[in-house]
């Protein structure tokens, strides 16, 4: 690598030392959450839920739907997916004492269909 541009800057910047650049192998690598999610929700690759008889689940999916909806009908979408999902995550841990609760990944991945229907008004 002979150049790099540091996070939060437009610029790139030359290495000047050593002169030949700087060897990176792809395990020196890192991608950011946000940017994997994001890759994944403009790609269409978010894997969908399995639903339906015999599914077992140890969260209360079917609740945080009504709640999803009730949020919505009551106060419109917030401004971001991300707001959203922080609501959802924290319906569960009022439910729970905090105990348990989904990451925000799996909350996320249920939600985003709703949220892309919303947002292009097909709902």
């Amino acid at each position: 690598m002979r150049r790099i541009q540091p996070a939060g800057r437009q610029d790139w910047l030359l290495i000047t030392d050593p002169v030949c650049g700087i060897t990176v192998a792809v395990a020196d690598m890192v991608i950011m959450a946000e940017e994997v999610h994001a890759f994944e929700d403009e790609n269409d690759m978010i894997r969908r839920v399995a639903a339906g008889p015999g599914v077992s689940t140890s969260y209360d999916w079917e609740g945080m739907n009504i709640a999803l909806i009730v949020r919505i009908f009551d106060r419109g979408l917030p401004e971001t997916q991300a707001d959203l999902v922080a609501e959802m995550q924290e319906w569960f841990a009022d439910r729970s004492d905090g105990k348990k609760m989904p990451d925000s990944r799996s909350i996320r991945r249920r939600i985003t269909p709703i949220w892309r229907a919303l947002q292009r008004g097909d709902a």
